[in-house]
């Protein structure tokens, strides 16, 4: 198995129990502002990270006899976070869909009381709705998490390259 695959469905794994952690809390469906979101995400965010920049420093060390290019890292880097965003697609999916399909519902009843709570108009409480009907669904839902996935996976890997970013001596020839 390559390095690249190795930290990559690393990385996914990582996702995947964070995902699983945070649907057992509730903070899926929690709406707003709580602390433990914000540790959770923060957690996610460094966990991911720490996943990439070991990726990257493995090939690094192994592959390019400890020398690294900024552009060898971060084509690596988004090598493992292609394969992890592909796996916490395909989670978010399977589990919206089969696993807690109940979710959608909440998440959306969760919503619609914090518009009445807001004393939202109708009209916009139906526009809302409808807007809801098409995105809260496994399909749209697994494709936001694939999206945010790659966004962070190449934010991570600029600052994974750029911090493990070694020049080979230069090479001195003779004429």
């Amino acid at each position: 198995m390559s390095t690249t695959m190795k930290w990559g469905l690393i990385t996914g794994m990582v996702y995947v129990i964070f995902s699983l952690i945070t649907n057992m809390l509730g903070l899926q469906e929690g709406g707003g502002f709580s602390m433990i979101g914000l540790l959770m995400n923060t957690l996610i965010l460094a966990a991911t990270f720490f996943t990439i920049y070991l990726g990257i420093k493995e090939l690094r060390d192994t592959q390019w006899n400890g020398f690294l290019t900024f552009g060898q890292g971060f084509k690596s880097g988004m090598g493992i976070a292609l394969i992890a965003c592909i796996i916490s697609a395909v989670f978010t999916y399977v589990y919206v869909a089969f696993i807690d399909p109940g979710l959608i519902d909440r998440v959306i009843a969760m919503t619609e009381a914090q518009y009445e709570e807001e004393n939202m108009p109708e009209e916009q409480m139906a526009l809302a709705r409808q807007w809801m009907g098409y995105m809260m669904n496994p399909l749209f839902m697994s494709l936001i998490a694939a999206v945010s996935v790659i966004i962070w996976g190449i934010i991570k890997s600029l600052i994974a390259s750029a911090l493990l970013k070694v020049d080979a001596p230069p090479v001195i020839t003779e004429d």
